[in-house]
């Protein structure tokens, strides 16, 4: 029988894949507060990729970004691929095309660090980065690894992630050719069987709408799940939206809760105008993402989302937070090109 709302809602706020990001809120405020400004910096905190300016005709991003201690410990060839693999979509969320990767290991034993490298590498392959620098901890207490990527994007065409606008439409897109992770409870993986061109096939919409500037905003889909991802995104925007749960694209057999929740190796979350949707969904099914219009940004600072005839609001920014990021910097072209447009009609 499919779960009521509130049930739903419960599920969504009580993951502990959006719950585990609660605490950076403290460590972003001090960061924001005690932190050195570099001129250079064009947007960081907030952002899936910081954009980093130094004047030329590309801006240089840069993703950073650990497996979760669990996954390092039971299965370190997953996770030294799942390292690099988070990393990769963050710079593709920015419109950007990642080029080199960075990798930190640390093992108990030399087996694990002999795991870890061998799927970084199979990662480096599938998704076409050098892995050019590096720390490795040997006879550490526990298994570790994280990764960092440095990637550029065309000034003009870089994405922020606190681009939304109120009237905006939000698209989700996701590859639904996959399978439940073998590896991981709530994953949908879709890239480990699928050939590098296949993969990188997809990736690729992101860049043509970058480049097309059809976008005010976009997330990768993080294991916060989709709703969590959402909200990540509004926070940063300090905007609201109404979600229709039953627009939401599913794989045949899932459970709509589960799949709320789950970390979707391929997907991304992004926000248009009205007059873009069209067009936005025609790129990413012309590189096999499956994309549904699922909601409207509104003002509200609030979440609300809906069921069929139900209507719940699932966050409220004015009382609460998640992560807490400062105000996102004014790089949303799409609001200068509206406004503009405006002028001359």
């Amino acid at each position: 029988m499919p779960k009521k709302l509130p049930s739903i809602v419960s599920e969504v706020k009580e993951y502990w894949g959006l719950r585990r990001k609660q605490p950076i809120g403290q460590l972003v405020t001090i960061l924001r507060n005690e932190g050195f400004k570099c001129p250079h910096v064009l947007s960081s905190i907030g952002e899936d990729s910081a954009a980093i300016d130094l004047g030329g005709e590309n801006l240089i991003l840069l993703s950073t970004d650990a497996v979760i201690p669990e996954l390092a410990e039971s299965k370190p060839y997953v996770a030294g691929y799942a390292a690099i693999l988070v990393n990769i979509n963050d710079i593709y969320a920015a419109g950007g095309r990642p080029i080199v990767a960075m990798v930190n290991i640390a093992f108990t034993e030399m087996k694990d660090g002999v795991k870890f490298m061998e799927g970084i590498c199979e990662a480096g392959r599938k998704f076409r980065v050098e892995v050019v620098r590096g720390h490795t901890t040997p006879h550490a207490p526990i298994n570790g690894v994280s990764a960092s990527i440095c990637g550029t994007v065309p000034r003009d065409a870089y994405i922020s992630a606190g681009g939304a606008q109120p009237g905006d439409l939000v698209i989700l897109a996701v590859d639904l050719e996959g399978r439940k992770s073998p590896n991981y409870e709530y994953g949908w993986d879709t890239t480990v069987l699928k050939s590098s061109e296949d993969v990188l096939k997809r990736y690729e919409a992101m860049r043509v709408l970058a480049d097309e500037n059809l976008l005010s905003a976009s997330k990768d889909l993080s294991n916060g799940g989709i709703v969590g991802t959402i909200l990540l995104m509004l926070e940063y925007a300090q905007k609201g939206a109404t979600l229709d749960l039953t627009a939401i694209p599913i794989p045949s057999g899932l459970d709509l809760s589960d799949w709320l929740k789950m970390y979707i190796s391929t997907g991304f979350v992004v926000t248009t105008i009205p007059d873009n949707v069209e067009r936005v969904k025609s790129i990413f099914e012309q590189h096999k993402l499956t994309a549904a219009q699922i909601g409207m940004v509104d003002t509200s600072q609030k979440l609300t989302i809906q069921l069929e005839k139900e209507k719940t609001t699932i966050f409220d920014f004015t009382q609460e937070s998640i992560v807490a990021p400062p105000p996102p910097p004014q790089l949303n072209r799409i609001a200068t090109r509206r406004r503009d447009d405006t002028k001359e009609n």
